[in-house]
């Protein structure tokens, strides 16, 4: 199969024949890629970002014990798609051959980047018939994030969020904006969210609140519209430190961040000292929390059947819509859509047609219909807090920004 393969760090990816992912166990399954999605994830692993607890992780998971330094390396990226079965494990009972569907890959497998995937049944759900297979592919990694955000983090869920009231800094992000629809579709009470000003109609759209972070009036607004039981830091920024002071008190009130200093740590001082040093970091901010009757923690993706079985018939019954699609990219062009991730202000999904099958943009949309600014850098949002890895500056002549 064809697949696009990141064989070192800063450097252009690189497309090439390798074999067919077979099954190994009983409980996965093998999709023939139609469509995935680039991430922001998927950029900052090609820049470095993580190598250290990723490769020590893959290790893990191998049985063997990271005792020495092993590389993450070759490694085909993308953490989600959406598909159609040509293999299964023996024990797999809840699809067969031929059926289309969405999924995500756990961290440390060979992605989606490519026209095979191997993954987990339980990380796929069918795909929802009333989208095409590029609308299908913009959904499941950054609903299944926001899902362990608010679901397994937070404790909210369709059951419990009636009436609730919840704050997204970076609210027009992928994450953010699912994180918008999930709240909304639960009953929440209402759902706020941080954006520029240029992305305050696409939050609306979603059906958030949206506030202009970089207004002077920002604070005075999330007063207003608070007291919150949830919030959710998408980016990190000074407003998002700053709106612990309109969390509800004593009401079990939750903090959650996808903003977690581990992979940068570890990167930094190694696992051992990034852990400590991760660990210190959560302490300092979670300390004082529980004298409020108010809690803090950090959320991670992992992959959820259960989320997106509800993604899949939310959409179908339209009580989620799809996101704004700013850019289809052909398999052929898959570094010019890391490219755009890495350098755009991003106002949307950017999906890679694996199958060619579909129609692609031969410009940039803008949901706002203005000019993308200058190339930079942007958190998961678009917003101006710094990207884990580095600046635009850092960018000039670098190998991973040229097309190959």
């Amino acid at each position: 199969m064809n697949a696009w393969v990141l064989e070192q760090y800063k450097s252009p990816l690189v497309k090439k024949e390798v074999p067919i992912p077979q099954i190994t166990q009983p409980d996965q399954i093998l999709i023939k890629v139609k469509a995935a999605s680039v991430n922001p994830i998927d950029t900052w692993i090609a820049k470095g970002y993580g190598k250290n607890i990723l490769s020590t992780w893959r290790q893990l998971e191998k049985g063997s014990l990271p005792l020495q330094n092993t590389s993450l390396l070759p490694v085909i990226l993308g953490h989600d798609c959406c598909g159609e079965i040509v293999d299964l494990g023996s024990n797999v009972k809840d699809f067969k051959l031929a059926d289309e569907v969405i999924a995500v890959i756990p961290g440390t497998w060979q992605g989606t980047h490519a026209e095979y995937v191997l993954t987990k049944a339980n990380a796929a759900a069918p795909k929802p018939i009333k989208a095409n297979y590029i609308e299908a592919a913009t959904m499941p990694f950054v609903a299944c994030t926001a899902w362990a955000a608010l679901v397994t983090a937070a404790q909210v869920n369709p059951n419990n969020a009636s009436g609730i009231r919840a704050l997204i800094h970076g609210g027009s992000g992928g994450i953010g904006s699912a994180a918008i629809q999930m709240l909304n579709s639960w009953g929440a009470e209402k759902v706020v969210a941080t954006c520029a000003s240029n992305n305050m109609d696409y939050v609306r759209s979603m059906g958030g609140i949206p506030i202009d972070y970089k207004d002077s009036s920002a604070k005075e607004r999330l007063k207003s519209e608070g007291p919150f039981d949830v919030i959710l830091d998408c980016v990190s920024s000074d407003l998002a430190k700053w709106s612990d002071n309109v969390m509800k008190t004593w009401k079990n009130s939750v903090h959650v961040s996808i903003v977690s200093p581990l992979f940068n740590d570890t990167d930094k001082y190694g696992i051992p000292g990034g852990v400590v040093s991760t660990a210190l970091t959560y302490f300092q901010r979670a300390c004082t929390f529980p004298l409020n009757g108010r809690w803090f923690s950090y959320a991670y993706f992992w992959p959820n059947q259960k989320c997106l079985n509800q993604i899949s018939s939310f959409i179908d019954n339209g009580r989620i819509k799809i996101p704004n699609i700013e850019r289809v990219y052909k398999f052929d062009e898959v570094q010019s859509a890391y490219i755009h991730s890495s350098t755009h202000d991003v106002r949307g999904k950017i999906i890679i047609d694996v199958a060619g099958e579909g129609e692609h943009s031969s410009s940039i949309k803008d949901f706002a219909g203005e000019r993308s600014r200058e190339p930079s850098i942007k958190d998961f949002a678009g917003e101006s807090s710094r990207e884990p890895l580095t600046s635009s500056k850092d960018f000039d002549d670098d190998p991973l920004m040229t097309v190959k």
